[in-house]
């Protein structure tokens, strides 16, 4: 192979960034040139000679943006709107996508799903720290950086892209295990990186692997003690040495970036709990110095328009909420993510009520019933999202659907598989496939991976109706037609949830393992 001492001088202004601010030769080499390859910095590998704008005039048209409406909230002439946390990155990629940056398209595919993956960072924060020209990358942004190229390379359509995924999943691999000591205020990128692999790997079927960085991500959300944030106790553990000491939040963005990433991580632990027939981690106990007293997770630009006083403290969140003393008047105007952390606190602990229900514990059964349903009905319809945030769209639709199954969790020991329109968890079953109905099925193609646990607990419920009514009309049963759910419209719920789940399988061998179970209950 040729070096690149004997290759001709490469054209004025053609070298990439990195080589230029270091005054190294460059050969042009794309996606990346030799000089970075050889550095292991592939990633910061960037030709700034397309048509479109460099990433610092981008960042300074951004800023420019949200100070204008930053201004425009302050002096109240403008109202509350729902804005999309990736719009200006979208727009200004789209002004860069001749640039023919690999890696910046990596970033872009995944942008476009992170949501379903679990990114609770603060988006242009993020992508200033990493495409800012001169900005040095630690060992823990590579780590997230390479697991985002990843799942960018899994989502993508591009087959040479998709022939890169298991590079970069090794790659991030790794350096995992020499992240965190290096460098501590890196630990959100670290536990961040292990949501998105846990999310991965569950959406790739590989339960073991799933459940292994899940778990990585709640010891560092319990070393580093995301559960006490704002609390109004002392911590039991604090000379424990198993704490892993962050140093204080910069501002309070930094602050609500860490708020949200311990109920990211406190809603994987309580969900896949259930699904993998476990005990949660956080177990909300102060004996064990788990409890959770961090304060519900807000939109991300709400902790900088609308930050807690410095003297706000909190006590006993998840508690509060299940007892029932924190109401639910509010729950409209909360974030999406506090609601669907409230959502998986009722379905686990429907789970586990039904999981040693007896007699004897009428009164927690009909008190956490009552909890479901007063949630349930406080939830804003998935008709008031704006469509075209097909983002909020998804993440309503699940939390929707996880609160049904709640329902289902908590009913099932008492229907077992007699299932009928009366029965408790035909009817929420019925009103998950009401709000699936609302939703543009072609939205679906990637979908948070537990929905497919959800939805194989609709479609079961679902074939388990359609087998009741087939045994007692068999039987013979009188006025089965007033108690029966019409087998024509039990076959087209069905069909229509295989349906949905069919548009996230090319992407998710999880989803069509779960499809498989529902195929034996289908007519031909």
């Amino acid at each position: 192979m040729e070096s690149s001492s004997t290759q001709p001088p490469l054209e004025r202004g053609r070298a990439c960034a990195r080589c230029r601010r270091r005054k190294m030769r460059c050969d042009g080499l794309r996606p990346a040139c030799t000089q970075c390859q050889r550095a292991d910095r592939a990633e910061d590998c960037e030709y700034l000679d397309g048509p479109g704008p460099t990433q610092n005039q981008i960042l300074e048209g951004e800023i420019a943006r949200l100070e204008g409406r930053i201004a425009q909230l302050s002096a109240g002439s403008a109202p509350l709107t729902l804005h999309d946390p990736y719009a200006a990155w979208h727009q200004a990629q789209r002004s860069a996508q001749n640039t023919n940056d690999p890696m910046r398209a990596l970033v872009r595919q995944f942008i476009q799903h992170a949501t379903e993956f679990g990114f609770f960072l603060q988006i242009h924060r993020f992508l200033d720290k990493v495409f800012s020209p001169g900005s040095s990358h630690s060992n823990s942004l590579r780590i997230l950086l390479n697991v985002i190229y990843l799942i960018g390379a899994k989502l993508s359509s591009n087959p040479q892209v998709q022939a890169q995924e298991q590079a970069y999943l090794t790659r991030a691999l790794q350096h995992l295990p020499t992240a965190l000591p290096e460098d501590p205020r890196g630990a959100m990128y670290v536990m961040q990186a292990e949501v998105l692999l846990t999310n991965y790997f569950f959406n790739s079927d590989r339960k073991l692997e799933g459940v292994y960085h899940m778990n990585a991500a709640v010891s560092i959300a319990m070393a580093s003690k995301l559960h006490m944030i704002r609390s109004a106790r002392r911590s039991r553990t604090a000379g424990d040495a198993t704490t892993y000491r962050l140093p204080p939040a910069a501002d309070h963005l930094e602050e609500g970036e860490r708020i949200n990433g311990f109920w990211t991580v406190f809603i994987l632990d309580r969900c896949w709990a259930v699904a993998t027939g476990s005990a949660p981690a956080f177990r909300d106990d102060e004996a064990t110095g788990t409890q959770i007293d961090t304060p519900w997770p807000m939109d991300l630009a709400a902790y900088q328009n609308h930050p807690f006083p410095s003297d706000f403290r909190s006590v006993q969140t998840v508690q509060s909420f299940i007892s029932g003393v924190e109401g639910d008047a509010t729950l409209a105007s909360q974030s999406m993510l506090a609601m669907h952390a409230k959502a998986a606190i009722l379905y686990e602990s429907a789970t586990r009520l039904a999981s040693r229900y007896n007699p004897s514990s009428q009164a927690t059964f009909l008190s956490l019933d009552n909890r479901i349903e007063r949630f349930k009905q406080a939830l804003p319809r998935i008709e008031r999202y704006d469509p075209a945030r097909v983002d909020v769209v998804r993440a309503a639709l699940l939390v929707h659907t996880l609160s049904q199954c709640a329902t289902i969790q908590l009913h099932t020991p008492l229907v077992q598989d007699r299932v009928t329109a009366n029965s408790r968890t035909y009817q929420a079953a019925h009103a998950a496939m009401r709000a699936l109905r609302g939703v543009n099925v072609g939205i679906l193609t990637c979908i948070n991976p537990f929905a497919g646990i959800l939805w194989g607990s609709v479609g079961k419920v679902i074939s388990q109706a359609m087998l009741t009514a087939r045994r007692m009309r068999a039987a013979g049963a009188a006025n089965t037609s007033q108690s029966l759910p019409d087998e024509r419209t039990l076959q087209t719920e069905l069909e229509r949830l295989i349906l949905a789940m069919e548009q996230a399988a090319p992407f998710s061998p999880f989803m069509a393992a779960q499809i498989r179970t529902l195929h034996p209950s289908r007519t031909t």
